[in-house]
């Protein structure tokens, strides 16, 4: 037998699931595998061994909302008579055998008329039959592990990214046209058929038009708005270097020369559209920038009298009265009308334990609601809740984290050197040879333009950024490599963080507990909402289920219940009255027998003492929304008890970052909820960690997968080597420059010298900077 789920991969529990010779963790799990093998869908596990995902327990009528209309016009991309069409995100596809399930739902449900995954950003394009009902198709797929996340709609600037793929096209068009009709010039045979030479010289010169007005304008609006707010960027000498390959390309066309510098022009400006491409392309199925309104649910029961009616968000008014459900998350700052409830408010300050809360109390937005629904009459619109003003408050104190360009800061040295030669070269000429003034002042500013110089950083930092995100680390955009290098400091968030979520140690005493009572005691745990007794449920949730009759919960204290005659109680010792409290336990009694389960958080063991060996304490810090009950085990993990610091809400979180910063200190925050995003953004590099990087994204630079955490310091080590790379570049392109420029100077360049030498320089930097990354990759994560 297997020790994993058959289906999910999952760790089995003590008392697994068993049929048809297969294990699994849970219900759930297993009645996938039972619709597959109905389904002739089988061939699912032969793709990828354990591929599925685990379900998730939701209320029959958790995607009611998708049948309000107004709702529909949000997803819904096409509808008829015959087909709906809609696009949903599916944050669990994850390999072959997700897009083999999914593009063969029709055989599951025949109203499903089609199905095509986008693989890369985690989308699926369905086409279903109008008597399939919205919601229906969202339980299909939330039952078989693939349930769609209806907060992320994004404005996605298609039609932008189409157009800079049509600029690449144009510029890599023209180049190989350029250089085909180019090809007599290059063996000398240009001169003997003029009238060839004519021709294809005028053709050179009518593709180059788009070349110049379309694919290159972004050169030009940036040089003149750097110009413009007297600065000096890179692209203001690249400007420079595209005007006069131009113009003494048109002066020799139009003297009948031949096409001049055309093809190097245009392969110039293809060259670097490509690195700007390869700069800019980011993991598309990641959300670094989602705020808080994509973690609130898109609708709410209003009630009105006995009514009760699905609104989206957006419709509820101040005084409206709405009910929320268990672990539903409160939209807007509301007013309790139930007599109590309790809000689980970890999201917002991270503190985990659940809040007890009175009628008439208020209640925040962004806290989730604990057991029983809660009635509530709303007080602030979600966009003028307590979290709006808090979101804000900390987002205008972001500063940009858009580093000047390494490349920049050279640029104003080496525009002022570039001008100083050419004029130097244009007065030496003038005693030399006056008619070859012009010709050697274009020559040295064609040269000099500085296209590997613009390549070295998009190339190096691009394939860091992707060798980064083969280690589960994923950045934002190339800047935040620079900003990695630069980082002295590591800041983490406890809770989530530092212990793993989904992981509990729990020391247990059974005496003599047996079978079935610990079956009970599981059964009774689901009914609870103390963390402690959701984990305990979560940890056996292969456990069968038990109808327990007059179950009683006295809140904060334990539960009651009683099967088959026999009377059960579970919860704190004073409750079950067995000896004194140890703090972080539940206890279980029947009669005489008991058990105790003591509660330990999971530590990241393993990361942290790499963490800390690679920062050093007295460059590590802790800041909790937590109580101090942890203080001690973080000192045994190696942190300073004076770098810890507990009882931090969001906006303590946030003033932390900054006092550091005054400090001169360049600060890596490491944080996993939306309580962090003020720190996040903040530091210099804010990472947000995910069990699920595909689901949870808080605004942040990086997404760092947590299984990859104790790698970090590999991580960082690759980012700050690249900075190394890209000063290799640097020299490289400069020693090119100087070469080049002594071509140049001395009156002897040619097209063919100049459509060959630099676009040999640009593919010398793309070599060169994607090997040395590529190397330092490997020996860092060689085993």
């Amino acid at each position: 037998m297997h020790s994993n789920c058959y289906h999910c991969g999952e760790k089995l529990p003590l008392r697994p699931i068993l049929e048809h010779d297969h294990e699994f963790c849970c219900t759930g799990c297993a009645h996938v595998f039972g619709i597959l093998q109905q389904n002739d869908l089988s061939a699912f596990y032969s793709y990828e061994p354990m591929a599925g995902t685990k379900p998730r327990k939701e209320r029959a009528d958790q995607f009611a909302f998708l049948d309000l209309p107004e709702i529909q016009d949000r997803y819904i991309l096409f509808k008829n008579e015959q087909q709906i069409k809609v696009t949903l995100s599916l944050p669990s596809i994850h390999c072959s055998s997700c897009i083999y399930l999914l593009e063969h739902l029709n055989q599951i449900d025949a109203r499903i008329l089609h199905v095509q995954v986008h693989f890369a950003r985690k989308e699926a394009a369905i086409t279903f039959a109008p008597s399939l009902a919205f919601s229906e198709l969202a339980h299909l797929l939330q039952f078989i592990g693939y349930e769609p996340d209806f907060s992320r709609i994004e404005g996605k600037d298609k039609k932008r990214n189409h157009q800079f793929l049509f600029q690449i096209g144009v510029a890599g068009f023209a180049f190989g046209s350029i250089m085909l009709w180019s090809t007599p010039e290059y063996f000398g045979l240009g001169k003997d058929n003029p009238e060839f030479r004519a021709y294809t010289s005028l053709l050179s010169f009518i593709v180059s038009i788009p070349v110049l007005l379309f694919s290159a304008k972004a050169y030009f609006i940036s040089a003149f708005k750097a110009l413009r707010s007297k600065t000096i960027n890179l692209d203001v000498p690249i400007t420079l270097g595209i005007i006069a390959l131009y113009l003494q390309s048109l002066i020799q066309i139009f003297s009948w020369e031949g096409a001049g510098y055309m093809d190097s022009f245009a392969g110039f400006i293809f060259f670097l559209l490509i690195g700007k491409w390869f700069q800019s392309i980011t993991y598309a199925s990641l959300a670094f920038d989602r705020d808080y309104t994509s973690f609130f649910p898109v609708a709410v029961q209003r009630l009105d009298g006995e009514s009760k009616t699905i609104v989206s968000v957006e419709q509820l008014s101040i005084g409206d009265t709405i009910q929320i459900r268990n672990e539903e998350i409160i939209p807007c700052d509301s007013y309790l009308c139930s007599d109590e409830a309790y809000i689980d408010y970890s999201f917002v300050t991270g503190e985990s334990i659940p809040t007890r809360i009175l009628k008439g109390d208020l209640v925040y937005a962004g806290g989730q609601i604990q057991g029983l629904s809660a009635t509530l009459t709303v007080k602030a619109l979600t966009n003028r809740s307590h979290l709006t003003q808090l979101w804000n408050e900390t987002k205008n104190k972001i500063p940009s984290n858009q580093l000047i360009r390494y490349q920049d800061r050279i640029a104003q040295y080496f525009l002022i050197i570039l001008l100083f030669i050419a004029f130097g070269s244009g007065i030496v000429w003038y005693f030399l040879d006056a008619a070859l003034i012009f010709k050697v002042v274009v020559s040295v500013l064609i040269v000099a333009c500085p296209c590997a110089l613009a390549l070295s950083a998009p190339f190096t930092l691009g394939n860091t950024l992707r060798a980064l995100g083969k280690s589960g680390l994923y950045l934002k955009n190339v800047t935040v490599v620079e900003a990695l290098t630069s980082v002295d400091t590591i800041v983490l968030d406890k809770t989530g963080t530092l212990t793993d979520p989904n992981s509990y140690e729990i020391a247990t005493d059974y005496n003599d507990l047996d079978d079935l009572s610990f079956a009970v005691f599981v059964n009774l745990a689901r009914q609870s909402t103390h963390p402690y007794s959701k984990v305990f449920a979560q940890q056996n949730e292969a456990i069968e289920l038990l109808e327990l009759q007059q179950i009683k919960e006295i809140k904060g204290e334990g539960l009651t219940a009683i099967y088959q005659g026999e009377f059960y109680q579970m919860g704190s010792a004073l409750f079950t009255e067995i000896g004194t409290p140890k703090g972080n336990e539940l206890l279980l009694k029947k009669g005489e027998k008991s058990a105790r389960l003591i509660f330990k958080s999971s530590w990241r063991t393993h990361a942290i003492k790499k963490l800390i060996k690679y920062f050093g304490a007295a460059n590590c810090y802790v800041l909790s929304g937590d109580q101090q009950q942890d203080a001690k085990e973080l000192e045994t993990l190696g942190f300073l008890s004076h770098h810890l610091f507990f009882k931090q809400d969001p906006q303590d979180k946030a003033s932390a970052i900054q006092a550091f910063q005054k400090q001169g200190k360049k600060v890596l925050f490491i944080g996993d909820g939306l309580n962090d995003v003020g720190a996040l953004g903040l530091a210099e590099v804010g990472i947000a960690l995910s069990e699920d990087m595909f689901r949870f994204t808080p605004s942040s630079d990086a997404i760092l997968d947590a299984k990859f955490l104790e790698q970090l310091p590999q991580l960082v080590s690759l980012g700050r080597y690249a900075k190394k790379v890209l000063q290799l570049c640097l020299a490289f392109s400069l020693s090119y420059n100087i070469f080049g420029l002594s071509i140049a100077i001395s009156g002897q360049l040619t097209p063919l010298f100049a459509a060959i030498f630099m676009p040999v320089s640009s593919i010398t930097i793309v070599v060169l900077s994607t090997a040395l990354v590529q190397l330092k990759f490997r020996i860092l994560f060689k085993s």
